[in-house]
């Protein structure tokens, strides 16, 4: 009769902590397959865990949502903070919409004149880039950077789904305002044919550009992560701010507004999906950047 093996390896050199020789015959030899090799982690299958997959890597996988940053103040302070952006961003648009609803001035033929006209892109410009400078200051206050708001280091990938986005904003633009065209709309001069033509391509650049940014800053980066980190419910984050900016834009008519809403809920469902800003920036300034561009084409 064949006596029982009861060889084990004995600790020290060569041996892994929480490992013995196999019950069944003896540790393999030193130099041969699956042996023991001082200075280096023992096989998986020999600690009891399943050895790896072939073709499945078993490195980290990358991320694909930025992370959101944790909440530097309490959430009384972010109510706060997020309550004083957003009437900065909104009471002006809110309060020309109530003008215009009351009828009390027309401002048209001010503003095809260029010395009102300047002064008029001046005062807009102060007004859309003033809340992104408290933003900036509350970033770096609370130490999240810009990169707390989705504003990360650009890549070529982002400029690849920027155009992505701005391909599937007409799209989404064209059918909508198909569907939502018995609700009104409402011609808005954007660029008065009375300027001069150099004046009126610099303001389309600078209203372009200035939109891109500054309402996807505000109402995508900044209001979207501050709900988040109140763990405010998923609708209310992509809901909320976006009804706010849809409110805005009434001005052009019932159905535009409708159709802008939705626009900027497929922006938001985006953010919510990748935590990533430049690509809707692109996408933001380049849409309506075309537009103005079809508006001067059409002069």
């Amino acid at each position: 009769m064949r006596p029982a093996n009861n060889w084990r390896s004995p600790a020290g050199p060569g041996s892994w902590p929480g490992t013995s020789g196999s019950p069944a015959g003896p540790d393999p030899l030193p130099g041969t397959a699956g042996s023991p090799v001082p200075g280096q982690a023992p096989p998986p299958w020999l600690t009891g865990q399943a050895p790896p997959e072939r073709g499945v890597p078993s490195g980290p996988r990358r991320p694909g949502r930025n992370p959101l940053p944790k909440a530097a103040g309490s959430p009384r302070v972010l109510r706060l903070e997020l309550g004083l952006v957003l009437l900065l961003a909104f009471a002006p648009g809110i309060l020309g919409l109530l003008i215009l609803a009351l009828g009390t001035t027309d401002t048209a033929d001010v503003q095809a004149q260029l010395l009102p006209a300047i002064v008029s892109v001046i005062f807009e410009l102060f007004l859309s880039w003033s809340p992104v400078l408290v933003i900036a200051y509350l970033l770096i206050r609370s130490g999240e950077g810009w990169a707390g708001i989705g504003l990360t280091r650009f890549r070529a990938g982002d400029a690849g789904q920027g155009a992505l986005l701005w391909v599937a904003s007409f799209v989404l633009v064209f059918v909508l305002s198909q569907v939502f065209r018995y609700f009104g709309q409402r011609e808005v001069d954007f660029l008065p044919e009375a300027l001069p033509l150099w004046f009126r391509i610099l303001q389309a650049v600078t209203i372009a550009t200035t939109a891109g940014a500054t309402e996807e800053i505000v109402v995508r980066g900044y209001a979207q992560t501050r709900l988040e980190q109140l763990r405010a419910p998923t609708a209310v984050i992509v809901l909320l701010p976006t009804a706010l900016w849809g409110v805005l834009h009434v001005y052009q008519g019932l159905g535009a507004g409708l159709t802008i809403f939705c626009l900027g809920l497929m922006y938001a469902l985006y953010f919510q999906r990748t935590r990533r800003l430049w690509p809707l920036i692109l996408a933001h300034g380049l849409f309506d950047m075309t537009q103005l561009v079809f508006i001067l084409a059409g002069a």
